[in-house]
Parts: structure tokens; C-alpha cells; sequence
């Protein structure tokens, strides 16, 4: 870790490092870089770095597509997403890091590297290339790919079959290179590299699963070869051991990177996916590990992959918490009513971001019009009620019934206080007085009350948001943070793969697993494909257990207040992990094994990762797959009951492939500032300007019918 946090400190200097900005060549300080004389171990973990910020904020946005996550706000950027009515300004943060940060630096790596005969770290930016342009080429379709990065600053574009035809070339070239020694004065490879720890032999594995991973997406395609992906995956990684990993860190103090301004250091998914407080996970995903594909069955792995907050709590005198209860993350149901409600949660309006504490000396009485309540909840007030006793204990809150007329509102939520400026409510009135340890959202709308339920996904950092410790990134933001974080109240424990310290997991044997279950299950091999597909469900236990020990080795199953939370970051005891195995959730022979068995497992096993959104529109969203015996692979999925008249250039039939979201729309930097060249690119699917949106609906070139 400390040699991690070194190089993070060498990033910070380099911050200007770009070969479109050259510095005067007799400034060769080394402790001020410029572009010629910047190092080869210097430039690879500044392009690895920016590289993972763009894949995990697309990480965060293609999840979103793929309904994983979801934002407490139907127009801000996320939500847009999650609610398949997209924006352009989804693509700006992707696009910037990849070529502002990542790209422009891997040209003169190579030419560094070529001149010191540091072979390993040519072949290392070759991977960095084709990782960037096949992201592009996956969201885009078509980008600048030949001639990027050059001194053309309105570049022609290539198609995406040219960029994926050119980015594998590129892996035979970093594979054969990575398969001979370097030069006798070439620089370490160990000295530079955040991802493989200088070892040749993992960065092949990982060149080996790429090949797998774009091969495999492009199996709808004629001339697809299934047994070259087999092959791929028999020399990417073999184990968990061999996972590639960027590991991070909480710290008090860091850089921050220049296209953002976020903290070097935390997961590269965390800051697009658990920094604000708007993220939630959807129902669609908790039900994936609460009741999967119908079994009733508990996965238990749903209490380290979903957030749970604290509730019912009760506060001494003094304002600390005496007693509480745990509160899994329900997710926001993107399709049907919650129970007792009569319209979807969205159609009714945005969540609320955050919630409010009750301290000591200060209860709060909010007020719910009959009105209101009857345009929520089914049984009307009778139903509210029962909802408000669920989520809190009855020493909690006073519950009083008005009749019209009878109830004038109180000032500022203060029960004790009656506005004088206020009049009597003509309408029956429910009356909720909240007493201290009451998470609230403090409003007289009846649909902000349930929101309880949809648990933060946020994780605070020392640097970022002054969390309590390195070890404890519970969530304490809330409206009174500073009652939440002296008292050690936890509003959400965070999510396995979306915490400050998470590793980031760039390749895993459990991908290829799925990979290998999914290719042999379409050639007809379904014992070979249950074979690979048990391992992948289990492999991914094993992927869990190892980081889950690390955190408990670290303390971090204590918050700093003393809580325990071994719950959320404990391993899984291997006899939940048999009875899971055994379970309905887990088909148990390779006559019941489907396709869908096999893609929503590797849903649960691959996180909040990019690739989730490639695999759901290849298999077409819920739409049956005609190639595949008709099957339905995603089962369960809808369409987002708050998709809106801006999805108007989507083909509103559902049996239609126009219907849903197969790629982005270029980011603003190409449609200002290149808009010849995007027209050009668009004019072939009769598109005659950069911002028709019905470029979010033709697939890229490998998802085909």
C-alpha cells in the first residue's frame, strides 16, 4: 500500500503531462517532468489511473442503463439513465478522462519505452489503448480511433469493427512482447505498474481475457468464433489468485486529478457512484439476492453487496444511541408500486436525497393532508399508518387522527407550537410527532416518508468528506452530519464493490467462468457449461471472502464509535455459501441450466462493471432472443415506469430493438468542436445532425440482429 501511495504522489506532479502541451526542453527538473523527459514509470500509472476513472464512471452510467443503480433525482444525469431517457451529458466525464488524462500520454510512453528498450511498458500502453478504444467504440459505435490524438484536432472517425480489429491487434503485439525479456538498461516494469506489480505473466493473463471478453461480444455476429474465445480463456486468469486488481485507499490527504477535481486515491467507481448521496440501487437488483428469479431464496452475499442503515433507534439524555435495528436496502422499484401504493415511487416525483435526524429536545411534527395520502397509498390512511409503524418503534412517534377542520399546523415542525399566522386544514389529517433517534424527511408530503427504506449508497473518506476513520466508511452525511458522526450514527454501511478502499477489479477468473459457461452453453455443451457456471457462482464467493478478510484484518467490521457492522464486511461462512449452493437460486443440474441462469448470475458476480450493459443489450433487455430458442434472458425486466415523452426518438414498440438504449450519443467536446466529422459518422444510419437522439437507439456494430 505505501508504494501505492507513493506513485499516487508522483501523479500529482505530472499533472500537466500531455503531448499536446509541451514544456521548454531545458526545464529537465525531474521533479517537474515535462514531456520529454518524463519517465516510462512515470507516465504508465498516470495512464492506468485516468484510464480507471473513465471505465468506472461508465462503470456507474452503463449500470444504470443496465437497471443496477438508480438516483433519487428522474432528471439528474444518473437517473435520466436509469430511467432509459438519456442525456448527453452523460458522456463528457467517460470521454475527458479517457483522452484528456489516458490517451494523450500513451503515444510518448511507447516512444519512451522504444528508446530504453523497456519493451514491458510498450506492451503495457498497447493493452492501456485497446482497453480505452474498445470502451469507446463499445458506448460510441464510432470515435476517432486512427488518427486520435494527433495533431489533427478534428480527427475522421473509424468504425467500431476497425477500432476492435485494431485494439486486438494490439494484445498479440503486447503479448509477444510481454513474452521476451526487456533491454539490459531498461526500467523495472514493477516500478511503474498499479495493476500487475511489474509481473509480465499477469499482464498476459490479462490481455488473454480481453481477447475473450471483446471476442465474446461479438458472438452475434457471423464468422464468430466460439472455440478462439476457449481459447483466450485458457490463458487469462486460472484462479482468484490471478485476479487483476487496483487496490486504494482512504487518506487524509491527496491529489486530486485535474478533469475532475476528485481525490486520487479511493475505488475509480466510488466517486460516480457512492461519493454523492443521489445513488440507490433498484429492486430489480436487490431482488437478484433477495428472491432470485422467483426461488424466494436469500443470497448471502446481499448483506455485503447492498447498503443497510441503521433504524428505530432510541437516544439516551445525554444524545447518544441506546438501542437500534439494521435496515437492508429495499431498492427503488423502477417498474410497479411498492406494496399499498398506488403509482411507482417515480411516477410520483424525485426521493429525497437525505434524511434528517431527531436529537434530544427536538421533536418534529409533520403533517399529512388525507388527500395526499389517498393519491399514494391504496388503503388510504389506514395504510399510511401501518406503513409509519412498520419503520419505526411505537416509542418513536405519536400517531393522532384530525378530523376536518380540527388540526392547524404547527411552526416550524415544532409540535409545541402552533402557527399563528396559520389557519385550520379543511381535510382529515394525520399528524406524526417524531421523537429523538427518527430518521425524517422533514415535509408535509406522505410520499417522502417510505423513503427510509431506499439506504444510501454512500461511503465517507477521510479526504473526500471527513469520515471518522481510514477503517470506518460507513456513511455518516445526513441533514445534522455533525450529530450523525459524533454519535456514530450510521446511515448506510456502503456497498462491496463501491467503498473508498474496494479494489477495483479489471479482470477476474469469475468473468471468464461466466464467459466459458455462456459460449459452451451455446455450442450445445451444457455440462460443460454448468461446469464453468458453478465455478463462476463460486469463484465469486471466493472474490468476496478475500477482500471481506482484509477489511476485517483492518478493523473495519467496528465503526470508530464502536458499532459493529461484521455483518456488511465479515467473509461468508462457507455453510451459507453450501446452503446457497443447494438452494432454488442455483440450478443442480445441467439439464435445468438456461442462458438466463447463467448471464443474471454473472449479473450479480461482475458489480456495478460496464460490461453488465454490454451483456444486457446483446441479449436485447427483456426482449425473447430468437437466436436462443426465443428464451428471455434478463428476466423480470421492464421498462422504467417513469420513461417519459423525451424517449420519443425510441421506437415505443417493445418488441422492437429501437426500443431501447444501444449506445450513447457523443459527448459535447465532439459535437462543438468536431461536428464535421460526428455528421459525416451519423450520415450513414440517415442521421443528419450530431444531436438527433436517435443515435441512443442503433446498436454499435457488433450488436446485431
Amino acid at each position: 500500500m505505501k508504494k501505492i501511495l507513493n506513485i499516487f504522489v508522483i501523479l500529482a506532479t505530472l499533472v500537466s503531462l500531455a503531448s499536446c502541451a509541451k514544456w521548454l526542453d531545458v526545464n529537465t527538473d525531474p521533479d517537474n517532468p515535462n514531456n520529454e523527459s518524463a519517465t516510462c514509470e512515470n507516465r504508465l500509472p498516470w495512464i492506468q489511473y485516468y484510464y480507471g476513472y473513465a471505465w468506472g464512471t461508465e462503470n456507474t452510467r452503463g449500470s444504470a442503463i443496465a437497471q443496477m443503480v438508480t438516483n433519487t433525482s428522474r432528471t439528474a444525469a444518473l437517473g435520466l439513465q436509469a430511467n432509459w431517457n438519456p442525456a448527453q451529458g452523460i458522456a463528457t466525464t467517460v470521454y475527458q478522462n479517457w483522452f484528456l488524462g489516458a490517451a494523450c500520454n500513451i503515444q510518448d510512453l511507447i516512444k519512451k519505452s522504444q528508446e530504453t528498450e523497456s519493451t514491458h511498458y510498450e506492451a503495457a500502453a498497447l493493452v492501456m489503448k485497446a482497453m480505452g478504444f474498445i470502451m469507446m467504440a463499445d458506448l460510441y459505435g464510432e470515435m476517432p480511433y486512427t488518427e486520435a490524438v494527433s495533431a489533427d484536432f478534428t480527427p475522421p472517425y473509424d468504425n467500431g469493427d476497425v477500432i476492435y480489429e485494431g485494439c486486438l491487434a494490439d494484445l498479440d503485439r503486447a503479448i509477444e512482447l510481454f513474452s521476451a525479456p526487456q533491454g539490459a538498461a531498461a526500467v523495472s516494469l514493477a516500478a511503474g505498474d498499479l495493476w500487475c506489480e511489474g509481473n509480465p505473466q499477469k499482464w498476459i493473463k490479462l490481455a488473454y481475457g480481453l481477447k475473450a471478453r471483446w471476442l465474446n461480444n461479438m458472438s452475434k455476429m457471423s464468422g464468430f468464433d466460439p472455440q478462439a474465445v476457449l481459447d483466450a480463456i485458457a490463458k487469462a486468469p486460472q484462479s482468484t489468485s490471478e485476479n487483476i486488481l487496483m487496490h486504494h485507499q482512504n487518506v487524509e490527504t491527496a491529489g486530486t486529478c485535474f478533469t475532475v477535481g476528485d481525490a486520487y486515491g479511493p475505488n475509480v467507481t466510488y466517486d460516480s457512484f457512492a461519493w454523492g448521496t443521489g445513488q440507490r440501487m433498484t429492486r430489480y437488483y436487490v431482488n437478484l439476492l433477495t428472491n432470485f428469479k422467483g426461488t424466494g431464496v436469500e443470497d448471502p452475499r446481499a448483506d455485503k453487496l447492498l447498503p443497510s442503515a441503521m433504524y428505530k433507534v432510541t437516544l439516551k439524555e445525554d444524545g447518544t444511541i441506546a438501542t437500534y435495528e439494521w435496515l437492508r436496502d429495499a431498492g427503488v422499484d423502477a417498474y410497479d408500486p411498492d406494496e399499498g401504493w398506488k403509482i411507482e415511487r417515480f411516477v410520483g416525483g424525485n426521493l429525497n436525497g437525505y434524511l434528517a435526524p431527531v436529537t434530544v429536545g427536538n421533536d418534529k411534527e409533520c403533517y399529512y393532508k388525507k388527500a395526499d395520502i389517498e393519491k399514494y397509498y391504496t388503503e388510504g390512511i389506514d395504510g399510511f399508518i401501518a406503513m409509519i409503524e412498520k419503520y419505526y418503534l411505537p416509542s418513536q412517534v405519536t400517531i393522532t387522527k384530525y378530523e376536518k377542520g380540527a388540526y392547524t399546523p404547527k411552526k416550524g415542525f415544532n409540535p409545541n407550537t402552533v402557527d399563528s399566522s396559520a389557519s385550520a386544514i379543511d381535510d382529515e389529517v394525520v399528524a406524526v410527532v417524531y421523537h429523538p433517534g427518527c430518521m425524517i424527511v422533514q415535509d408535509n408530503n406522505p410520499m417522502y416518508v417510505e423513503d427510509i427504506k431506499y439506504v444510501q449508497v454512500r461511503s465517507d473518506g477521510i479526504f473526500e468528506t471527513a469520515g471518522l476513520s481510514a477503517n470506518d466508511m460507513n456513511c455518516y452525511y445526513s441533514g445534522n452530519s455533525t450529530f450523525t458522526r459524533a454519535t456514530g450514527f450510521v446511515q448506510g454501511t456502503g456497498a462491496f464493490y463501491t467503498r473508498i478502499t474496494s479494489d477495483s477489479y479489471i479482470m477476474t477468473y469469475t468473468e471468464m467462468c461466466f464467459i466459458k459457461a455462456e459460449v459452451l452453453f451455446n455450442k450445445g455443451d451444457k455440462g460443460g457449461a454448468y461446469n464453468a457456471y458453478i465455478e463462476g457462482i463460486k469463484s465469486h464467493f471466493q472474490l468476496l471472502n478475500a477482500k471481506l478478510s482484509s477489511w476485517m484484518a483492518d478493523g473495519c467490521g467496528t465503526t470508530a464509535r464502536g458499532f459493529d457492522v461484521s455483518f456488511a464486511y465479515a467473509p461468508i461462512p462457507q455453510a451459507d455459501i453450501d446452503e446457497y449452493m443447494a438452494s432454488d437460486a442455483v440450478v443442480q443440474s445441467s439439464a435445468e441450466l438456461t442462458l438466463s441462469d447463467i448471464m443474471m448470475q454473472k449479473y450479480i458476480a461482475m458489480g456495478p462493471d460496464y460490461q453488465k450493459y454490454n451483456d444486457v443489450r446483446k441479449y436485447n433487455y427483456y426482449m425473447p432472443n430468437a437466436k436462443y430458442n426465443n428464451e428471455v434472458v434478463y428476466t423480470g425486466m421492464k421498462d422504467p415506469a417513469y420513461r417519459t415523452g423525451s424517449s420519443s426518438s425510441f421506437d415505443p414498440s417493445t418488441t422492437s430493438r429501437r426500443h431501447f438504449v444501444r449506445r450513447w450519443q457523443h459527448s459535447t467536446h465532439e459535437t462543438n468542436y468536431n461536428n464535421t466529422e460526428v455528421t459525416a459518422s451519423y450520415a450513414q444510419y440517415g442521421l443528419t445532425s450530431p444531436l438527433d437522439n436517435t443515435i441512443w437507439t442503433i446498436p454499435v456494430f457488433w450488436d446485431v440482429d
